[in-house]
């Protein structure tokens, strides 16, 4: 008797219905049209000029048609002086934010034809060069025709200034600073360089480097140094900026010479050698310091005396305003009295 193998039997599922298919496919319109614009959006920019030296200087709202009715949208372009004279460039946008497309459309510039539908050319956008062309107040009117919810969207780019150097490395109060990048202007009146909180006229400009001096107060640390050309700001360039230490703490109102004093403030180095501390006119040794704090030892000096300055010079920067203590045989802790 001849034996079979037997196999066994797996139960086949169903195919999904197309209900339930539904929404899968919609959602995945909605990604692949997400990516289509995404993509789109990061090709704009106009010829000779990579894509991160534009920015969007305006956006219109979005142009949302209704089936079989043209539709009219008007609106105006606002410019800072000196921007009309930069590289200008109009993009729009057909099927925006991922809905229907619309399918005719014409544009004019203050009353002049500027733009119609085959200037997509079978794409999803195209961009016009409007450097010169236009001037604060230029009154732009789209109309628009497709199915209902088809939606359209311009952008207006503008040149922005790049940082790509900056020099010293590392900045303080009063330095006069070289910024070298792209895209500045020559004319002064239209440039503003920011240091964190600050902001200066620069002292001299080209296209390609600006000079500048911060005087004041500046604020220690990692700063974002920026230049507003034309009130177009470039990204951020990461400086490093040395401040004034200041003191803020003593923690003895009285001691005796060769005793520890700490004091705490801001500005301080921490390497020891890079902080000079005098009580008086005697040079104290710095025992140990960090950012905010530095010990010392006080100086073998003649006493008693009473309302001894304590000043520091960190990196190269004196400090502001002066500190106190009084040197006499009493030892007395600050207990609570900051130094201002």
């Amino acid at each position: 008797m001849l034996k079979f193998p037997v196999f066994p039997v797996t139960r086949r599922s169903r195919p999904p219905s197309l209900l339930q298919e539904i929404p899968k496919l919609r959602l995945i319109k909605l990604l692949t049209s997400s990516i289509a614009l995404t993509a789109a959006l990061s090709s704009f920019s106009p010829p000779g000029f990579a894509a991160v030296e534009m920015a969007i200087l305006q956006e219109s709202k979005p142009l949302v048609t209704r089936a079989g009715a043209w539709h009219t949208w008007k609106d105006r372009f606002h410019l800072h002086p000196g921007q009309e004279s930069l590289p200008l460039r109009l993009t729009f946008l057909n099927g925006a934010d991922g809905r229907p497309k619309a399918t005719n459309m014409t544009a004019t510039l203050d009353g002049a034809p500027l733009a119609q539908f085959n200037d997509f050319k079978g794409a999803d956008n195209f961009s016009i060069d409007l450097s010169g062309k236009i001037h604060n107040n230029s009154r732009l009117e789209v109309r628009g025709f497709g199915p209902s919810g088809a939606r359209m969207r311009w952008s207006l780019y503008i040149q922005k200034p790049t940082i790509s150097s900056v020099s010293p490395d590392s900045i303080k109060t009063n330095d006069t600073i070289k910024i070298s990048g792209t895209n500045f202007s020559s004319d002064l009146k239209h440039l503003k360089v920011y240091l964190g909180k600050k902001h200066v006229k620069p002292l001299s400009s080209s296209p390609g480097e600006i000079t500048a001096k911060f005087s004041g107060d500046l604020e220690g640390g990692e700063q974002d140094l920026i230049v507003s050309a034309s009130s177009v700001k470039s990204e951020p360039f990461k400086v490093s900026v040395r401040s004034h230490p200041k003191i803020t703490w003593v923690d003895m109102l009285s001691t005796m010479p060769r005793e520890p004093v700490t004091i705490s403030g801001t500005g301080f180095s921490p390497v020891n050698a890079e902080n000079i501390v005098t009580v008086g006119n005697y040079r104290a040794n710095v025992r140990s310091s960090t950012e905010n704090s530095i010990t010392f030892t006080v100086p073998d000096m003649p006493f008693p005396k009473w309302h001894v300055p304590i000043k520091v010079t960190s990196r190269g920067v004196p400090c502001r305003g002066h500190a106190y203590i009084h040197l006499d045989l009493r030892v007395v802790p600050n207990e609570g009295i900051p130094m201002r």
